[in-house]
């Protein structure tokens, strides 16, 4: 097949698709199909600096830039971006276009329509309740403009998860029996995270951040963002640590609109501030070592289409408490892998506690969640999966209608 992905954009700071997406595109190559993969250079407020005359291969994934620009910081737009879906993407047997309210979403779903090619929408957790409810009156009006016509005109739409699939389940676009067929499709996990831990690594981690020797480390792996639920990370560890000088909280991960500052305010209101260190982006080996060093990673997310950081630390054999909104918790709690809890900071304390306080107990849960993201997290078991779920949309043609959930876990 020839495959195109339709990406807004891959700056780190945008997280989520900007890693999954070349991962897949690379897991699709190394299945033998042709991947191409259209975003814009978009990074904030400026532009990546890439080339944008030519695409560039990525372990054969090929990779066009266009020049696009930011509406009030969040919007991005690309006339380049317009233009190459125009002239190109009947030259694809399959689309795959990411997010929801983007502009690069309703460009590729036009000129799919336009040309007659099937395509496969992914709104990556855009349509949780929590998410449909901040901006709403610029969500509704986007929404009636184009979202339901992009959505309903798909040959499928694909979800992470069945609870993400549920949560999205009385979006206007598939109210009333309307919208494509559903698909689930997990986010896999890069070969690097299953890798045994590397002392000297993580030796030199601790090593940039003196604050960290001789510390048990609780860690939060991500952006900075309201949504995280950081607020009641942060209340929950002063809970636990202020009368104790063992533990150490790691927030690892960009702070791109400042929601740094608030998350610290929390930590010194609850008087563990010096306990805590925020390392910013990490990169190498530091990525990975930071969830190895780690005795609990935490993520209490107010909302998660699936939670790739938390797979990623199962990956890594680290036991994990995470909120009932992170998505992925059914299959969490079925493998008994972590903790569940609620968005409320006594319970993800009380969670955090009992973990701490048993490093047994945690480590047999850190080893069921390892075997379990070997298991079904793969990206050679994800990019067969997605292979199939592509193969049933080219089938359906272009503006096929189901409502029926598919699932190829």
């Amino acid at each position: 097949m020839r495959i195109l992905q339709v990406i807004s954009a891959l700056a780190p700071r945008y997280g989520g698709p900007s890693v999954a997406g070349p991962e897949l595109s690379r897991e699709l190559v190394r299945l033998g199909h042709d991947v191409f993969l259209y975003t814009t250079d978009v990074d904030g407020s400026g532009h990546l600096q890439v080339p944008l005359a030519e695409p560039q291969l990525d372990q054969g994934v090929e990779i066009s830039y266009f020049r696009g620009w930011t509406a009030t910081g969040k919007y991005m737009f690309s006339p380049a971006l317009w233009h190459a879906l125009r002239d190109n993407v009947a030259n694809f047997d399959i689309v795959h276009v990411w997010s929801v309210y983007s502009f690069s979403t309703t460009a590729a779903a036009y000129w799919c329509r336009q040309r007659a090619v099937p395509y496969l929408v992914f709104p990556h957790g855009s349509l949780d309740p929590f998410l449909r409810r901040r901006n709403r009156p610029r969500k509704w009006l986007y929404t009636k403009l184009f979202a339901e016509r992009d959505y309903q005109a798909a040959a499928a739409v694909m979800f992470n998860c069945s609870e993400e699939m549920r949560l999205a389940s009385d979006w206007s676009g598939f109210a009333d029996g309307k919208g494509p067929k559903r698909v689930i499709v997990p986010i896999g996990i890069a070969p690097e995270w299953f890798e045994e831990a590397d002392p000297l690594a993580g030796k030199r981690l601790r090593a940039k951040f003196p604050s960290l020797a001789r510390r048990r480390l609780i860690v939060y792996f991500g952006r900075i963002n309201f949504k995280k639920g950081l607020d009641i990370l942060a209340q929950a560890f002063a809970e636990l640590a202020c009368d104790r000088d063992d533990l150490h909280l790691v927030l690892a991960g960009p702070d791109n609109e400042g929601y740094g500052q608030t998350v610290r305010d929390y930590l010194a209101r609850g008087r563990v501030l010096h306990k805590a260190t925020f390392t910013g982006l990490l990169s190498g080996e530091d990525r990975y070592s930071i969830l190895r060093e780690a005795e609990v990673f935490a993520l209490s997310s107010y909302t998660e289409n699936f939670g790739q950081s938390a797979a990623e630390a199962m990956a890594s054999g680290v036991p994990i408490v995470i909120s009932d909104r992170v998505n992925i918790w059914p299959d969490v709690a079925e493998a008994k892998a972590g903790l569940v809890v609620p968005c409320d900071p006594k319970a993800t304390a009380q969670a955090l506690r009992a973990l701490v306080d048993d490093p047994q107990g945690a480590r047999e849960m850190g080893a069921r969640g390892k075997r379990w993201a070997a298991e079904h997290l793969t990206w050679d078991a994800v990019g067969r999966q997605m292979i199939a779920a592509y193969q049933e949309a080219i089938g359906r043609g272009h503006g096929a209608r189901s409502v029926q959930a598919l699932s190829f876990s």
